[in-house]
């Protein structure tokens, strides 16, 4: 009978669609029934082959051959996946298989895990069909099967993937290859990698540290003063009316810069027999948001939780795939398709009888659910549509990051079904008279909300904010009412640098490529034209992080020194396009075209390479010396006095500083503490020889920490030699300040009443005890354990008196790899880890025993038959020679003379 070769992603999905079908026994690495057999991948098998894999040459990183562009791109299995494609080519090649089925996942990704395994085992010859699954319930999977797509329907997203792979392959390997070999140093270890959306992630870093580091703080003064009117009494911040949008973020209405002005503000208030107020009463609408996608959950996540995008990711993959409680995470759309609304009553049902959100769900099934035209858009839905839960009753514990990312989907959910929320504005102002000069405006806002609406669902109650009673009762708008003014008072104060991004602002960054948008802008101005797809962000973001491109500082993302040097580096040889996040949007865009059938893979190819050479041509080509000698130099030199300072890649060194045996030694490297030093205060310090209060420096736990840099000789140093002494706040010492919290659960450090018990800081979970160094040894676990944040539930399970987690996902090795296990609490108070172990596989029945049995008896047989043989004749049986004096015989005789017999 014939067959379907029925191929999905990952295990799980295939004994997911073998349990929906029915009928299939279980073969181990494969399923089998009447009429398909049922095979997995685990994730990419196959990967695009490497520049040795097309020439030997090629494997030492030199830049003649750059740049390196195949006439035809090739794959090879990925390491230890061998084995995997070869069983799949095996069931493939089966005489009853004729015909196969693609049920990897619905998506770009899954697409081109597909297309490699059929093209690499030749597979590909074969007719295939696609099963585009959104959903993993019994009911979706046995649906998909009745309604199978034709696989040359989706050529164009199978030419997208494959353009996407080949384009970042292109791009990231030769331009990782030419930059290595201009700017790594000696000593430096590592590769600087570039890539097609990673670069220009980092410029959006980058950028904003400049920023930081550009920032001049400015002294302003803030002006309130307190009013009277009615018995009603409330304070108002001075406001010039005549403050409009500048561009700068710094100039504020409410911000006086000359004090000279303060002083005429206070002395007008302090004269003055009174003031004329007015204010505006009105009630604002905020409608309900849609069912979130990937990018948002990620950015709600992090706003709530503090979770990395990986982290999350992580979270609603398990959701969808393991407890089936979500649909597919992985999707940029937040729309329902028009098919939907059977499926959405049933789910508000299911989500009725839950008692965490019956009182929500049936609310809307009372009431009937709103803004469905709004969410029911197929024409918005393309490869998956918005992550909303299944109905599927979720199990009595769920993880502490599952738990969470679950109720979040779920209110969002629920939300985008209710009605607006409600809000009452004030807006007041009051004028206070000044002898021969415009009156000083005071203005006073509040807002609280009336109705909740949608945002009950996300736990928000009536009478949230401030309020301010009316200034006329019973009237919206009020003028001319006489009040009296009290003493008013000022508040010097500084500007501050624009704050760091949060790996959530860093994704709203990505997804508009750069643009400052709202959400209605991006529904239509940037789809398709973000860095990334949301399947891919939170990948990027770590990859900046773990090639010390990018860093968390404080629950931010920063730029690293390594990262800025790339960018300036980039910038100055005038390869912008690498960096640009709008340039690397509109290639994002050309990927969607082609997906979509508007772009020929051929056409989109020659792009990729074309911009491959230029590219590389430029990072081979450029002058170190004329790349940083534009500007001039910094200034002389504060060593030797008759050279001057110039500009590399590297720092700013003395013109005369020729290596080792130069007459002048000076150079300041472009990184110091972890904080990256720039131009500005590079020539600072060579003229002034101090550079004053600064922030930026980064403690080896990730801490900022404000500091000073004196440039001052070495001491006892064989020549004149400037070295750059940094000192940090009042005395803090490199590495920050620990802050402690609150004291958490009891300590399993023994029946000692003297610990009060473990203590939370910024970086670990400890005991009080050893804390505060009242002993030497004691229970502790560090906020981040191998790249993974540890939870307050996570770190109570550890210090129980079981001592061990639950197995927690999420974790990064050395290498870079996911993995996940459980920690325990070892006797010395410190983790380890303990790791779920791999599944068995069906042993196969061997044949080896019977093969065996089978060759003594053929030998038993024949060497019988010569037995008898040889007794017929008349002559002894045959003797068999030792093998041991055999081989000795061989090995002693010289060559050319014959063993003797």
């Amino acid at each position: 009978m014939a067959k379907q070769l029925v191929i999905t992603e990952k295990p799980s999905v295939a004994k997911d669609i073998a349990k929906a079908l029915g009928g299939f026994e279980d073969e181990g690495d494969y399923f089998e029934s009447d009429a398909f057999v049922l095979t997995f991948a685990v994730g990419h098998l196959l990967q695009l082959a490497e520049p040795e894999d097309y020439d030997k040459a090629l494997k030492g990183w030199t830049l003649a051959p750059l740049p390196i562009i195949p006439s035809e791109y090739k794959i090879k299995p990925k390491e230890g996946m061998k084995k995997r494609v070869d069983l799949i080519k095996k069931l493939g090649k089966r005489k009853d298989v004729t015909g196969l089925i693609n049920a990897c996942d619905a998506g770009r990704e899954g697409e081109i895990i597909f297309r490699r395994i059929a093209e690499f085992t030749g597979l590909d010859k074969k007719p295939h069909q696609r099963l585009w699954l959104q959903s993993m319930t019994k009911t979706a999977i046995q649906t998909a099967f009745e309604n199978l797509r034709p696989g040359n329907e989706m050529q164009p997203l199978a030419d997208a993937a494959w353009l996407r792979g080949v384009g970042d392959w292109l791009i990231g390997m030769n331009a990782t290859r030419s930059l290595t070999k201009r700017l790594k140093g000696r000593r430096e270890k590592g590769a600087w990698s570039a890539g097609r959306v990673q670069t220009p992630t980092l410029g959006l870093l980058v950028l904003r540290e400049r920023e930081i580091f550009a920032h001049v703080p400015q002294t302003y003064w803030e002006v309130t003063a307190p009013f009277e009117h009615d018995g009603q009494s409330w304070e108002g911040r001075y406001y010039d009316e005549s403050v409009k949008g500048s561009g700068d973020r710094n100039i504020r209405a409410d911000r006086i810069f000359d004090r000279a002005r303060v002083d005429a503000v206070l002395k007008a208030v302090s004269e003055s027999a009174g003031g004329v107020a007015s204010e505006k009463r009105r009630q604002a609408k905020q409608n309900p948001p849609l069912p979130f996608h990937l990018t948002s959950l990620q950015r709600e996540a992090n706003r709530r939780f503090s979770f990395t995008a990986k982290r999350t990711l992580q979270a609603a993959q398990r959701l969808y795939e393991a407890h089936k409680l979500l649909t597919y995470p992985r999707t940029d759309s937040r729309h329902l398709p028009d098919d939907y609304r059977e499926t959405l009553d049933a789910v508000l049902d299911a989500l009725g009888t839950d008692a965490e959100y019956s009182k929500l769900s049936q609310g809307i099934v009372a009431n009937g659910p709103l803004n469905l035209e709004k969410i029911i858009d197929g024409s918005k839905v393309t490869d998956h549509f918005a992550i909303v839960p299944t109905g599927n009753e979720p199990p009595t514990t769920l993880r502490s990051d599952d738990a969470k990312i679950y109720d979040l989907v779920v209110r969002q959910f629920l939300a985008s079904m209710m009605g607006p929320a409600t809000f009452d504005t004030v807006d007041r102002r009051v004028e206070v008279q000044v002898p021969g000069a415009q009156p000083a405006v005071f203005r006073t806002t509040a807002k609280s909300l009336e109705i909740p609406g949608y945002l009950e669902a996300l736990g928000q109650e009536a009478g949230k904010g401030t309020t301010l009673p009316a200034l006329v009762p019973g009237e919206k708008q009020a003028s001319g009412v006489g009040v009296t003014v009290g003493i008013a008072a000022d508040e010097e104060k500084e500007t501050r640098p624009p704050a760091r991004y949060s790996e959530a602002q860093l994704l709203r960054l990505m997804e508009t490529a750069g643009d400052q948008l709202d959400d209605e802008d991006l529904s239509e101005v940037m789809a398709g034209r973000g860095l990334g797809t949301p399947a891919t962000r939170a990948d990027i973001i770590d990859n900046l992080v773990r090639k010390m491109y990018a860093r968390r500082v404080d629950g931010k993302l920063g730029a690293t020194p390594k990262g800025m040097r790339l960018i300036d580096v980039l910038e100055r040889a005038d390869v912008p396009t690498l960096a640009s996040p709008r340039l690397t949007g509109e290639w994002e865009h050309n990927l969607k075209r082609v997906e979509m059938g508007e772009l020929s893979r051929e056409a989109y190819l020659e792009d990729l390479e074309t911009f491959t050479r230029n590219v590389t041509d430029i990072i081979k080509a450029f002058d170190h010396d004329e790349l940083f000698g534009g500007p001039g130099p910094l200034g002389p030199c504060p060593s030797c006095g008759e050279g001057v300072v110039v500009e590399s890649a590297w720092g700013y060194r003395c013109s005369r500083n020729e290596g080792k045996d130069g007459p002048c030694k000076l150079i300041l490297w472009k990184e110091r503490s972890g904080r990256y030093i720039d131009r500005a205060l590079a020539t600072k310090l060579i003229h002034e020889k101090q550079s004053g209060k600064i922030t930026g420096f980064v403690s080896r736990d990730g801490h900022e920490l404000t500091g000073s840099i004196l440039l001052e000789p070495e001491e006892n140093a064989p020549a004149v030699q400037w070295t750059m002494t940094v000192t940090y706040g009042d005395g803090v010492v490199d590495g920050g300040p620990e802050v402690r919290g609150d004291v958490l659960f009891p300590c399993p450090c023994g029946e000692d009443s003297s610990c009060k018990g473990i203590v939370e800081t910024n970086r670990r979970y400890v005991c009080q005890r050893l804390l505060d160094k009242e002993v030497k040894a004691g229970p502790i676990l560090p906020r981040k354990v191998c790249e993974r944040e540890m939870s307050v539930e996570e770190a109570a399970a550890f210090f129980s008196e079981a001592g061990r987690t639950e197995t927690l996902d999420g974790f990064t090795s050395r290498r870079n790899r996911p993995f996940r296990g459980l920690l325990f609490r070892k006797p010395t108070g410190k983790h380890g880890f303990e790791f779920p172990p791999r599944p068995k596989k069906a042993k196969k029945k061997s044949t080896k025993k019977k093969a065996s049995t089978r060759k003594k008896a053929a030998s038993k047989k024949k060497a019988s038959t010569r037995k008898k043989a040889a007794t017929k004749k008349g002559a002894a049986p045959r003797k068999s020679k030792p093998r041991a004096k055999k081989a000795a015989a061989k090995k002693t005789a010289s060559p050319g003379e014959p063993t003797s017999a």
